[in-house]
């Protein structure tokens, strides 16, 4: 009954590092086997480097996702063959917000969904009544690093980019699609000299070769002693998220990330669209939730550079401006920020694995 568990996550992507990591390191505190599952699709040389600097017991190969055994599989990236791991599978989206994400199918295919908040929460116990039982809300995972590790996270990465403490930090986190990255300024660091500058690229910003002009915008930024441009390997937001005072961002998911540690957030509404986004807009309605508007009350919305300029000055006078906001939404959207989110995690797998060997009896 009280046997260690087992447990394997499957990493499509280096950015999924971030929400598996804390839960990895609570299960090996409280003496569970934890190997890490690296897909060989995708930028697997960087997996390899981030479990090695971290210890991480790895294979590498999707091939070996339905031959290994274990208690439990937790993953990132929503399959139909779920069913057929030697495993209970476990689904828990790698962003937070209102963007879609295939619940249906995940509720379907894998034993537990794990949500953060109680948006999320309500909205598939109302719509999947069927799979209630499936669902669990603990929070957002990733954010553990940031309420635990805090005081560490700032001193490292002000020391190793060279930050000036006196100043303030600005962090620009945009996402790759839709993004306001080709509507910036080329000179965009100039406009706030007073202040240290992190820019943090989507992965697949600095991956692909269709967004080669972000690249270039990218590349003008960091000639700018202000200005630090993260690389592909910088696969953690959570340091940077700790580090500044404020961020600008657009349609990623991370500005509910932000404003759950109780900071500024300016949203980017002027956004580079593909023609076809164009000739139909709402194509692009379906990949955010229609809620997405209410939630934007959570900081300033920035309709074209220079009002982007003006309300992050303002926002930096005044961070208490949305604090109201930020508050009720991040109960909404993210849920319990506590840095206990991983140990809640666990005890749910723990509970479960109980619950599944009574069964047997």
């Amino acid at each position: 009954m009280n046997q260690p568990l087992k447990v394997i996550f499957y990493v499509k992507y280096p950015y999924y590092f971030p929400h598996f990591l804390p839960i990895s390191k609570e299960l090996i505190n409280q003496g569970h086997e934890v190997h890490y599952l690296l897909s060989e699709k995708q930028n697997t040389q960087l997996m390899i480097k981030i479990s090695q600097e971290n210890n991480l017991n790895y294979l590498i190969g999707d091939e070996k996702l339905f031959e290994l055994k274990a208690d439990y599989i937790i993953h990132a990236a929503i399959f139909k063959e779920s069913k057929k791991l030697q495993a209970k599978s476990i689904f828990m989206d790698h962003g937070v917000g209102t963007k879609h994400c295939d619940y249906e199918s995940a509720l379907h295919f894998n034993d537990l969904v794990l949500v953060e908040g109680d948006y999320r929460y309500h909205s598939l116990q109302n719509k999947f009544p069927d799979h209630k039982t499936k669902i669990h809300k603990v929070g957002f995972s990733k954010l553990d690093m940031a309420v635990n590790d805090k005081e560490d996270l700032k001193q490292h990465y002000f020391t190793k980019y060279n930050l000036d403490k006196r100043k303030k930090t600005i962090l620009y986190a945009p996402t790759f699609f839709p993004s306001s990255i080709e509507k910036m300024e080329d000179n965009f660091p100039d406009d706030f000299k007073k202040c240290n500058i992190i820019v943090k690229p989507h992965y697949l910003s600095l991956s692909r070769s269709k967004y080669r002009n972000q690249v270039k915008k990218f590349n003008k930024w960091e000639k700018y002693d202000n200005c630090v441009v993260c690389d592909v390997d910088e696969y953690n937001l959570v340091p940077f998220l700790s580090i500044a005072d404020l961020m600008i961002s657009d349609e990623s998911s991370a500005i509910f990330e932000f404003t759950a540690l109780n900071k500024p957030v300016i949203l980017n509404r002027f956004l580079k669209l593909r023609w076809s986004y164009y000739l139909n807009p709402n194509k692009l309605l379906k990949r955010l939730d229609s809620d997405i508007e209410l939630y934007r009350q959570i900081g300033e919305n920035a309709q074209n550079y220079q009002e982007m300029v003006e309300q992050v000055n303002s926002n930096l006078k005044n961070p208490e401006k949305f604090e109201k906001s930020r508050i009720e939404y991040t109960k909404e959207i993210v849920g319990l920020v506590d840095g206990q989110v991983s140990i809640r995690i666990i005890e749910l797998l723990k509970n479960h694995q109980k619950r599944e060997e009574l069964d047997e009896l």
